[in-house]
This record gives C-alpha cells, sequence and structure tokens, in this order.
C-alpha cells in the first residue's frame, strides 16, 4: 500500500513542498510507525482547513488500507448505485436512439437522482473517456452535495483533467476495461409493444454486464475542485458498441465523504485480520487506560477516548464524562515529541480500584472487610475451651479407678474428648479467609470429630440397650474393645465420604453479596455437604431411638440420663444450624462473621455441653467425695442416696441386676439402707418366678394326664404342691448378696459382668 503527499506552492505557509510516496510503516521521516499516521492526520486538518488554497487534482492519497475497510466492506451497497448505472449506460449506448444520446439534460439528470437515492453518497459522475461525448474533449456529469445540503450537478472536466494517472479513480477503471473478454455477458430477448393490444416481434437482446467485483475502489484523496473534501471514490467502467464489439467508453462511479466516515485509531481487537492502516495510533496509555472509538467525528485523529481498564477508576469522580478525550491526548502527546511544555508524562491515567474490585468509579472497597477483632475474640474464647480438654484427659486418667468414672468407661471418655477437640479444631481454620484449604479442613474436621464424639456416645447408650432389652438370667458383656471396634468402622465410613468428597467434589470459594453491596467470600455448600449433614441427622435420630429404650434402664450416677441429654441437644441445634444456613449462605446476603459466630455458638451449645453432662457432673462427685474415696477402699460405691437408677429403686428384671459388678462390703449408713431395699426386691421377684413355674407346672400335669403318663404325675403334684406354699423356704437367704458381695446395678461397665 502507499500514502502519496503532493504539495504545491499554493500549499498553506510553513509545509514545504514535497511529493513523496511510501509505505506508512516505513521510515524515512525518522519516526516511527505510530508517528508516520499521526503526522498525515495532522496535514490532513492542515489539508481541510486550507482547502481553498489546493490544486485542482486528486493527488493527495492515502494507502490501500482505507480502501478495505471502508469500501470494498462497508459501503458496498453504494457502490452497487455505480454498478447498475453503469450497466444502464452500456445498454445506453449500444441502440439508444442519436436524439436521447446527445442531450447532456438527460446524462445531469442520472448523476443527481444517483446522490438524492442514498445520503450515504456524497457524490456521483459519470466520466467519458476523451471524444467519446460528442466532439468534446472530456465530459464527466458530476453531483455533489453541497454544505447546504442542495444537490450541484456540474460538468467535472472544465476543472481538471482526469486523464493523467494521478486521478487514480479513472485510470484504474480504464486500465480494467481493456480485459473485456473477462466481463459477464447477459443474453436475452425484449417483446416491444406493437399497438395497444399486441407485442411487436420480439428482439434479441445481448450486452456485457458489469458486477460489484468488477468495480475498483480509489486510494483515499483530497478532492480539490470537486467536492473540496477528502474521500474515496468507486468506480465501474461502462461501455459503448461499436462495429458489433464493446468498447470503453467511460466510467460510473460515486464518492463517499471520509469526512462523515470514522476512523478508528485503536488497536485491533484480538483475532481480528481485517486491515486498517490507522490501527494502534492512539495515544492511550496502555497501562490504565484501553482506547475505545468515538462514533461521529468523521476522518480526523483524535476520533477516540482513554477509558479506564478493568480494576481502575477516572481520577475526577465529580466529572461527567469519565474519560480522556483522544484529541486533547494526541495533543500532548505531539507538545512532547516537539519538546514542549506538556502534561502527557503527568496526565492522562487511571487510580487502581481498591482490592477484589473489577471494577469501580472511586477507591471505595469492594469487598466486605472483616471483623477482626470479633473473630479473634470469639478464636479466643474457643482456644481457652480447647485448653480444657487435657485437663480432662488428665482428669479420666488420674481418677480411672474411682467408681464415678470407672463406671463410665474412662476409655470412651477420652475417645469423646478427642472427637471434642476436632470439633473445636473448625473454629480455628473457620477464623482465617475462606480458601480451598480451610474449607476442605473445616469439613474434615467437622464430620470426623462427629463421627468419634457422637459416635462414641451412641456406642454407650447402644450397650444400655442392649443389656436393658435382655429378658433372661444369662450373662451379657460387651466391652470397651467391642465398642472401640465398632467406633472404628462408623469413623471410616465417614473418613471414606469425606475423602470422596475432597477428590470429586472439592470445595469452592463462592463469591456473595452482602446487604452493603460489598462482596464476601464463603465456602461453597452444594449437595456433598446437604448428604453430609442429612447422614449426620438419621445418624442422631438413631440415637434417639436408643435413648427412649433405655430412659427407664438402671444406671449409675445418672450416666444414660446425662448421654441422652446431650444427644437431644445436639439433634435439635443441628437440625437449627442447617437450617439457619440455608439463608446465610445464599448469595445475598452474606456475612462471614455472623456465619462464624452462629458456628462458635453451635459448637459452645453442642460440644461444650456434651461435655458438661458427661465430665461435669462427674468432676463434682470426685470432688465431693474425694475425703470420703480416700478412706475406703478404691472399690467402694460412691452413689448418690436415693438414686432410681439402682437396684434398690427399680422394677428391673432379675437379668438387669445380673449384669453387675462387684464391689466390697461396706459400714457405710447408706449401703445398709440399700441392702435392705435390694433383700425386699429378690423376695418379691423370686415370689413371681415361682408363680409363673407353678402356672407352667400345671399346665404339663394336665397334658401329661391326657397322656396317661401316671409316674410324671406324681412328681409334678409334688413339685405343684411345694410351688403353692406361700412363704419362702427357709433355705433361701434374706439378704441380697452374692458370694458376700452387695448386688448393685451398673449397666455402663460391663468388665467385670457375673451371674447370680
Amino acid at each position: 500500500m502507499s500514502i502519496v503527499l503532493n504539495y504545491t506552492a499554493d500549499n498553506p505557509p510553513g509545509i514545504e513542498q514535497r511529493n513523496v510516496t511510501q509505505s506508512p510503516f516505513s521510515d524515512p521521516l525518522d519516526m516511527d510507525d505510530d508517528d508516520v499516521v499521526e503526522k498525515f492526520l495532522e496535514l490532513v486538518e492542515k489539508y481541510e482547513k486550507n482547502k481553498e488554497n489546493c490544486t485542482a487534482g486528486t493527488q493527495v492519497n492515502l494507502g490501500e488500507g482505507v480502501i478495505q475497510q471502508y469500501g470494498i466492506n462497508r459501503f458496498k451497497l453504494q457502490g452497487m448505485v455505480a454498478v447498475n448505472r453503469a450497466n444502464f449506460l452500456t445498454r445506453i449506448w449500444k441502440e439508444a436512439p442519436k436524439e436521447l444520446l446527445d442531450s447532456e439534460y438527460f446524462f445531469y439528470t442520472q448523476v443527481r437522482s444517483m446522490v438524492e437515492g442514498d445520503p450515504e453518497i456524497f457524490a456521483a459522475g459519470n466520466c467519458y473517456d476523451n471524444y467519446e461525448f460528442k466532439d468534446y474533449y472530456l465530459f464527466c456529469p458530476y453531483g455533489y452535495r453541497m454544505e447546504n445540503g442542495q444537490i450541484n450537478v456540474k460538468d467535472l472536466s472544465v476543472e481538471y483533467d482526469f486523464l493523467g494517472n494521478d486521478s487514480e479513480w479513472f485510470y484504474s477503471a480504464r486500465l480494467r476495461s481493456k480485459r473485456v473478454e473477462l466481463f459477464n455477458y447477459t443474453i436475452g430477448t425484449t417483446q416491444p409493444r406493437y399497438n395497444q393490444s399486441m407485442f411487436a416481434e420480439i428482439q434479441n437482446d445481448s450486452s456485457i454486464t458489469m458486477t460489484y467485483d468488477d468495480g475498483h475502489w480509489s486510494l483515499p484523496y483530497f478532492d480539490c475542485g470537486g467536492g473540496n473534501i477528502w474521500m474515496m471514490t468507486f468506480t465501474v467502467p461502462f461501455f459503448g458498441y461499436k462495429n458489433g464489439t464493446f468498447k470503453f467508453k467511460g466510467t460510473s462511479g460515486i464518492d463517499i465523504d471520509l469526512q462523515k466516515v470514522d476512523i478508528d485509531q485503536c488497536p485491533q481487537p484480538e483475532g481480528s485480520t481485517e486491515p486498517n492502516v490507522f490501527q494502534g495510533s492512539d495515544k492511550c496509555k496502555p497501562a490504565t487506560t484501553r482506547c475505545e472509538p468515538i462514533p461521529g467525528l468523521g476522518f480526523r485523529r483524535g476520533s477516540y477516548k482513554c477509558v479506564c481498564k478493568d480494576g481502575y477508576y477516572f481520577p475526577d469522580v465529580t466529572a461527567m464524562q469519565r474519560y480522556y478525550n483522544g484529541t486533547e491526548v494526541g495533543n500532548e502527546y505531539t507538545k512532547r515529541k516537539r519538546g514542549e511544555a506538556n502534561i502527557y508524562d503527568t496526565a492522562f491515567e487511571c487510580l487502581q480500584c481498591a482490592t477484589g474490585c473489577d471494577t469501580c468509579e472511586d477507591a471505595s472497597p469492594c469487598i466486605l472487610t472483616l471483623n477482626w477483632v470479633q473473630r479473634s475474640v470469639v478464636l479466643g474464647v474457643s482456644c481457652l475451651i480447647m485448653l480444657f480438654i487435657p485437663v480432662l484427659v488428665w482428669f479420666t486418667v488420674q481418677y480411672s479407678e474411682i467408681k464415678v468414672l470407672k463406671a463410665a468407661s474412662p476409655v470412651l471418655l477420652r475417645i469423646i474428648l478427642l472427637g471434642a477437640f476436632f470439633l473445636y479444631s473448625t473454629l480455628i481454620v473457620g477464623y482465617f479467609e475462606a480458601s480451598v484449604l480451610t474449607c476442605c479442613l473445616r469439613f474434615w474436621f467437622r464430620e470426623i470429630g462427629f463421627s468419634i464424639s457422637y459416635g462414641a456416645l451412641l456406642l454407650k447408650t447402644w450397650r444400655i440397650s442392649v443389656v436393658f432389652r435382655v429378658r433372661s438370667a444369662q450373662r451379657v458383656k460387651i466391652s470397651d474393645s467391642n465398642l472401640i471396634k465398632r467406633l472404628l468402622l462408623i469413623v471410616s465410613v465417614f473418613a471414606a465420604y469425606t475423602t470422596a468428597r475432597t477428590i470429586a467434589g472439592t470445595p469452592r470459594v463462592i463469591e456473595g453479596k452482602h446487604v452493603t453491596g460489598l462482596k464476601a467470600f464463603q465456602c461453597s455448600s452444594d449437595w456433598w455437604d446437604h448428604s453430609a449433614a442429612i447422614a449426620e441427622l438419621l445418624f442422631l435420630l438413631w440415637g434417639i431411638s436408643l435413648c427412649i429404650i433405655v430412659r427407664k434402664a438402671p444406671s449409675e450416677f445418672n450416666e444414660s440420663r446425662f448421654i441422652s441429654w446431650a444427644i437431644y441437644n445436639e439433634t435439635l441445634l443441628s437440625l437449627f444450624l442447617n437450617v439457619s444456613m440455608i439463608f446465610l449462605q445464599d448469595p445475598f446476603p452474606t456475612n462471614p462473621d455472623l456465619i462464624y459466630l452462629v458456628i462458635f455458638i453451635h459448637t459452645q451449645l453442642t460440644t461444650t455441653v456434651t461435655l458438661g453432662f458427661l465430665l461435669g457432673s462427674k468432676a463434682y462427685l470426685v470432688y465431693k467425695y474425694r475425703g470420703k474415696a480416700e478412706q475406703q477402699n478404691q472399690h467402694t460405691t460412691m452413689i448418690s442416696k436415693g438414686s432410681k437408677y439402682t437396684c434398690s429403686g427399680t422394677k428391673a428384671s432379675p437379668a438387669i441386676c445380673s449384669s453387675i459388678t462387684g464391689v466390697g462390703n461396706s459400714t457405710n449408713y447408706s449401703d445398709k439402707i440399700d441392702d435392705a431395699e435390694c433383700e425386699s426386691f429378690l423376695e418379691k421377684d423370686i415370689q413371681g418366678e415361682f408363680r409363673r413355674l407353678y402356672t407352667q407346672l400345671e399346665m404339663l400335669k394336665q397334658r401329661n394326664m391326657k397322656i396317661g403318663n401316671r409316674h410324671l404325675q406324681y412328681k409334678l403334684s409334688a413339685m405343684t404342691e411345694a410351688a403353692q406354699k406361700d412363704d419362702l423356704p427357709d433355705s433361701i437367704p434374706t439378704s441380697p448378696n452374692v458370694n458376700g458381695k452387695r448386688v448393685v446395678i451398673n449397666l455402663d461397665d460391663f468388665h467385670e459382668a457375673t451371674t447370680l
């Protein structure tokens, strides 16, 4: 492509005469690529301002890059007007009568109608080769729009000679016309009218036909003497007919006013292959701004604006138009290149938005600032409570032989404390800003801690329910090791699910909106989390069913009652938390501080309360009876007076009383009362057993009488008489002792279970 600049002595003052043919991306004037385009656009403006001093002709023109961008693609519809007119003129000059062909008014009217029919067309003309119209050396009917909007028609050949090769729009079309054989020919017929009701004979009609591809877009040029504007022309040849052959006669063309055509100085979009000679000639600062074309400014430099990139904002936040005008930026850049005083280096920059803002209008924050004071207080309280876990572990070891702890299985208590540690750890990882790591750790700590802590509680309750439901005198023994094996199975199931979630559905950090409109980030909540919550709830419902079964089971130190309270509490609060999280984790509104506080409250009301139920009461009893325990034998039962969970205060079956732990004799007054109560219970229960035995013997005797077995009948009668006695035999011991040991119910410790 080429840029041709030609100036004569009539050019504006200060601009020397120059005739240069150069690539817009070459550097003959010691300028970089952008400066070549900038220099040319600057000269275009100066030429436009001094057009009254120009020389007639089209010598000043720009390269082909504009042709592709503004001609072939955009103005094809206007180009087709010239194509249609060329085909019309070809037929006119083939067979029209001489009177019509000599009428200049006819041809002036044609070009006027072309301009009138499309406001995008600035001018239209039919320019003839030398001596192709009458005896005129040149003839070119030319219609164009004036500044007042009227259309003026004139013979353009009067002002300048367009036959030279500097009139590229005419010269190129004449060259293309020499290849007549390459054009299309159409063959048809015509049925002229003979009279009002008949046609004349059909006549053959054939002619050479132009298409849009046969036309030519000229280099953009300054049309001095024509429209006196910067324009580009589309021309297509039309032909005369002589001696049975077609020959070039002239051109049909339209002109586009480049002052009404917007140039694009901004960089080309990524992937665009459309040529643009002006691309990248803007002077926006790419670090913080980007170039956007401004439509409607026409063929002039600075037809763009520098707007702030995403993540930056305009410094003057009160401005109505928050961008830098391209003309102003370009002028300051020109001053800088000339060494004049300018503000280009210190201005035209945008300021960076606050952290996390994709877009912004000022320096206001876009991300919700976490309340670190509140979160630190919550974390401090949680860590302070966690410090009691090692103390409680030491407590279970130090006093493991004391009855109140030994009956509750110290090993299981330590396992529950381990699970509580993991549950408290969720508050530690939740303290920090949400990330994939913290989201994964929080899910792991919650599920593993829950499975360990509440799995141990439910297994303890399950052991009590198994013993309580046994209705015979057989021995039932479920040791701590058996429970630990089952607990490992439960924890393994939870761990497997957590592993699958971490691999297949890794938690994500999602962005939400606070009520203030600020961004807030939190861990995602999807069907993996919902499934885990449902599994926890079903697990707790199983625990509730066990609690209902053992609600009347005898137990030392109210152990089963405290476990039931803990399970009920966790079920209700977990259900409430899961429902509340549906609203708290919704994209609107989102408050990470509120969510963190809710999790803290839930942990304290469940885990802390559970530890208080299980270990708080035991610590109280150990402290209360510590002096007595030191004086007595370590196997002395430390039990509250009047407890309804002893063998003496319940209607338990003999099987339950048989699953006991033998303890040493006691001289304590309360033990004597318990002995009497247990003796009364055993006597009544033995009488009941004899009544049932009597009933069974009667039924057996009646059956044998029918069979006729007399010997067996005598034996059964003797046994029946013995069972009918109201008083117990003297040989039955009246004391509820077995092997010299007092009988006491203990359903939580089965290490030394015996049978009566």
